[in-house]
């Protein structure tokens, strides 16, 4: 038997879509489920994520496949998110930052995507459906809303989330305010919704669909109260690019903000990583407790996991804090898959973040649409590499003329300081191979004869320290490689779909 189910699609006309899947009862439904978890700022490029989640480790990344290439070619939290839910980059979401014209939730519904989302095709397929965390950057300005395709909604709606206190969750249209207590603390709310949901969906004999997403280790997040004795002073690494030396052969912006990012490091970097280690432990806590949810449940051997994050984090390098640049440690995620059929190791395929919407509904027997960028990891997940990409695009939409539309949207109440507009960065596009980081500056906010433009060997410099075409010289004895990188990247910012593939 088949159930017909149509929904609107808004271009110009409304037109009716009507997708034929097959209908089953609740007790012959064995479709895989699917949990999602999500950190926020999380890299992995310098902080040692397994061994500071030793229960994460074990219980996802030793049961399943460790991408050790793992990217988030839209480094910072809106954009991030975005392309998970939806498959696609920003030149197609619309979303390239947090807010303004190219970004934010409000960018997120005004250009449609909310009607193609994960959430949505699952439910659609009889999936039961939930998330609790963070969902977009903006969802303050509309905190009832709750998007299409969702079942079970507890998502955050104000900047208070980042604190892991005093924030107010939507909680399926009802606001909800939590305070300061132990048992407010935002991770393990999480962990309890997750809880909860789990026991539910699988007592409902339905397949279901769970995304959770604690702000855990983003800044300024503390340790859990119980973590608090054990979480002590500890120093960031030191990688070769801490603090760089010598940025002449960077762009403008961060030659002419080097001084005041470097004293920012000095001041704040080290506090910051002692934090977020703290954090990371009841995130540890949560995925254990989800997996033992599903473990007592009967579920966890027809269960997929994807534990990752949504975009990395600098923790110094090249002067920088936060996320939004090109550089290994803002783009590199942890990213481990665990689940029925995926053969345990490692592998070195470039996993992208659009990628997990394909993936999962490959993995649920649904048609991938025609509009998704990402390619089903399915295949490497079994094993099979071959005709795997070897480059993609990574695009930012810049902070915007005031300043205030990057990471000055994920400022908590009362702690936004102009610093944080200084320390933003332009918009940029870029194409990543295995073994070249072309960049183009100034996209958004420049002509093309005045923009910027790095290149760098990342087989011999892997730490991004020398810009091969800053000087004259350099861009002349690079310029077969300029050439070639530039025409790939313009075919990859107006790519869509197929193309993108």
């Amino acid at each position: 038997m088949f159930a017909v189910l149509c929904r609107a699609s808004v271009v110009v006309l409304a037109v009716a879509a009507c997708v034929a899947v097959p209908t089953v009862s609740a007790q012959d439904d064995h479709r895989p489920n699917v949990v999602v978890i999500l950190a926020d700022d999380l890299d992995a490029a310098t902080t040692p994520v397994w061994a500071a989640m030793p229960h994460t480790a074990r219980l996802i990344r030793d049961r399943g496949m460790e991408f050790t290439d793992g990217f988030a070619p839209l480094p910072i939290c809106c954009a991030a998110r975005s392309a998970i839910l939806t498959g696609e980059y920003g030149h197609n979401t619309g979303v390239l930052t947090n807010s303004g014209e190219v970004g934010g939730f409000e960018s997120f519904v005004r250009n449609g995507n909310e009607a193609d989302t994960i959430a949505v095709a699952l439910h659609d397929a009889g999936y039961r459906t939930g998330m609790a965390g963070k969902y977009l950057n903006g969802l303050e300005h509309d905190p009832g809303h709750i998007p299409p395709g969702w079942d079970e909604w507890h998502a955050g709606v104000d900047n208070f989330l980042y604190s892991g206190y005093n924030y107010t969750l939507n909680e399926n249209g009802t606001l909800v305010k939590y305070g300061v207590a132990p048992q407010d603390y935002e991770t393990d709310v999480v962990a309890r919704k997750s809880e909860r949901f789990i026991a539910d969906a699988a007592a409902s004999g339905r397949p279901f669909f769970w995304y959770a997403a604690s702000t855990a280790p983003h800044f300024p997040i503390p340790p859990a109260p119980r973590h608090v004795p054990e979480t002590r002073p500890t120093a960031a690494p030191r990688s070769p690019n801490y603090q760089e030396p010598d940025v002449s052969d960077k762009p403008s912006w961060l030659i002419d903000t080097a001084g005041v990012r470097s004293a920012t490091i000095d001041v704040t970097n080290d506090p910051d990583y002692t934090l977020r280690l703290g954090a990371l432990r009841s995130l540890d806590e949560m995925v254990a407790s989800i997996v033992e949810t599903l473990s007592r449940t009967g579920e966890l051997d027809n269960t997929y996991l994807i534990f990752t994050s949504d975009n990395g984090y600098n923790l110094g390098a090249h002067r920088l804090t936060q996320k939004m640049a090109p550089y290994e440690e803002s783009m590199r995620v942890p990213l481990a898959v665990a689940g029925p059929g995926i053969a345990r190791g490692r592998t070195d395929a470039m996993a992208l973040s659009i990628d997990f919407m394909p993936t999962i509904l490959d993995w649920a027997g649904l048609p991938i649409p025609a509009r998704v960028d990402g390619m089903s990891l399915a295949p490497v997940l079994r094993g099979d590499t071959a005709s795997w990409r070897t480059d993609f695009v990574a695009e930012y939409g810049g902070a915007g003329m005031s300043g205030r539309d990057g990471i000055a949207q994920e400022q908590v109440p009362g702690t936004d300081t102009p610093i944080m507009y200084a320390l933003d960065v332009p918009s940029w596009s870029g194409v990543r191979t295995r073994d070249h980081l072309y960049v183009r500056w100034y996209e958004r906010e420049r002509p093309s004869a005045e923009r910027e433009y790095e290149l760098y060997d990342l087989r011999t410099d892997p730490y991004q320290l020398t810009n091969l075409i800053k000087t004259p010289e350099g861009r002349a004895a690079h310029a077969d490689v300029v050439d070639e990188l530039d025409r790939r990247l313009n075919e990859l910012v107006a790519c869509k779909g197929a193309g993108c593939r």
